[in-house]
């Protein structure tokens, strides 16, 4: 039973409306004030009609008592099964947790089947319930925005998408209130590309790992045949590459292939940055299987970096992993690691190559990196006109993948659902570098500027014979300057 009980706004209101259910012996089980509608929410068990009529006349007594009748639910009850209906339509299951990890509600998934058979688990704790989905005490008291983990349960590969719930207090600071996990089924994972790329049978390559669209150059698809070549061998590997190239992704896939392929059930990826690497750490690593990851691996201290080698020589169960964005080089000249740590974690090495490297996987990445985008912030997924993809492709791309992605969100929040050439910004097409002469040669310098302005052009005339009829030139003219100054077509 629901009572609403509209009245003035003034001190003690509330508990002179609250003392008169005492007498009444009535349990309250909810209480809520509306300072906007001017009403008090009372609820508690039903009681006899003439006990109800005796309540009211009291509360009717009370000084700025207005009105008081029965009803169905309150405004928050009412906002709470708005929500919950709204969630329950979602094709995928939501799950809320407290700061404590405990379960304050759980939806039923249509399509993941993940929250279904345990719809009762609400005030449980997530651990409890979902064992083998390991999340530190840490992630539920100071949730953090944008965290992505992907699982495998009931033989279905799904993605948790996880968003902290803040709560403003009267002056306005947001305070952590707890999570809401989104459980992904796999027909929307296939459509976050970027965010998971399922994992194939044992039998096949690693390339499945990667769309076809996105491994056309030589280099990646080489960098691919090296990769397979060294998931089996259980040496160190040192993955290098320059800054937003992908290498984690790259490992990612590399460890999921690993472990489809040998069935290690307890096998784990466990990255660590070496600036946060510890003693305690090493040793843990004795009693565990799988790949330890060492991200930026010239932080480690002198002292880890002797712990390490110790660690080496003893022949461990897990993979050592490192991660650098450093040159092999930089790496090897003894100023930021010991050179026989360097050796013993270069023993296999594969090099990520940069973006201006994979001109022929730009298009494929960009619709990979659109989707995802367009799922993430609800947008309508662009169309990309062809002068767009080469305005993109003729980019040489400094901050590489990381670059891409950033160019490409500022495009969708920002542009129609058709992005033609002028509609993507790139630093270095938008304007020509300062005028200096180059080599002390004036022929130099004037090729320099042909082929800067030969790149202006060509999104804008996707073709030789386009552009040779727009600068006056013949079609094999125009041919022989793009194929000298290295403009792809």
């Amino acid at each position: 039973m629901r009572l609403e009980i509209q009245c003035e706004d003034r001190i003690g209101m509330v508990r002179e409306a609250l003392d008169l259910f005492i007498p009444h012996q009535i349990d309250m089980r909810l209480v809520e004030v509306d300072t906007k509608r001017r009403c008090i929410y009372c609820g508690f068990s039903d009681i006899p009609f003439p006990k109800l009529q005796r309540l009211l006349a009291d509360i009717r007594r009370l000084d700025s008592v207005e009105d008081v009748k029965t009803v169905m639910f309150t405004p928050s009850e009412r906002e709470h099964n708005a929500l919950y209906t709204l969630l329950e339509a979602l094709p995928d299951g939501v799950i809320s947790v407290d700061l404590k990890g405990h379960i304050t509600m759980v939806t039923e998934a249509r399509g993941g089947r993940f929250t279904s058979a345990h719809f009762g688990a609400v005030t449980q704790t997530f651990a409890a319930i979902y064992k083998g989905i390991h999340f530190s005490k840490d992630t539920w008291a100071n949730p953090k925005e944008g965290i992505s983990k992907r699982i495998r349960i009931r033989h279905k590969t799904l993605l948790l998408e996880m968003k902290p719930i803040f709560v403003s207090d009267d002056e306005g600071v947001a305070n952590p209130a707890g999570t809401v996990i989104y459980v992904k089924s796999k027909v929307r994972l296939d459509r976050q590309a970027e965010s998971l790329k399922q994992a194939p049978d044992a039998e096949n390559p690693l390339e499945s790992y990667f769309q076809p669209a996105v491994r056309k150059s030589p280099s990646m698809r080489q960098t691919l045949n090296q990769a397979k070549a060294f998931v089996d061998v259980p040496q160190p590997l040192l993955v290098q590459g320059e800054t937003g190239t992908g290498k984690r992704s790259l490992i990612d896939a590399l460890f999921q292939y690993w472990h489809k392929r040998h069935g290690e059930r307890d096998a784990s990826l466990i990255v660590r940055h070496a600036r946060d690497l510890t003693k305690a750490d090493i040793e843990a690593f004795d009693n565990l299987s799988g790949w330890i990851v060492i991200e930026e691996i010239e932080y480690l201290s002198e002292s880890m970096q002797i712990e390490i080698m110790n660690w080496l020589t003893r022949q461990p169960s897990m993979r050592l992993v490192s991660v650098s964005s450093l040159s092999q080089a930089q790496l090897a000249d003894g100023t930021r690691l010991n050179k026989a740590l360097y050796f013993a974690l270069a023993t296999l090495v594969l090099s990520m190559p940069p973006l201006r490297e994979r001109k022929e996987d730009i298009e494929g990445l960009v619709q990979q990196i659109v989707v995802a985008q367009s799922e993430r912030h609800r947008q309508t997924v662009p169309s990309i006109a062809k002068n767009a993809i080469v305005k993109l492709a003729l980019y040489d791309w400094p901050g590489n993948l990381k670059e891409l992605q950033n160019i490409c969100l500022q495009t969708l929040l920002t542009q129609k659902t058709l992005w033609l050439a002028e509609d993507i910004h790139v630093p270095q097409l938008n304007a020509f570098a300062e005028m200096a002469l180059v080599n002390d040669s004036l022929e130099q310098t004037v090729k320099q500027w042909e082929a800067e302005l030969l790149k202006r052009l060509y999104p804008n005339f996707p073709s030789t014979r386009r552009l040779a009829k727009a600068v006056g030139m013949s079609h094999s003219a125009i041919a022989n300057k793009l194929k000298e100054y290295g403009i792809k077509t």
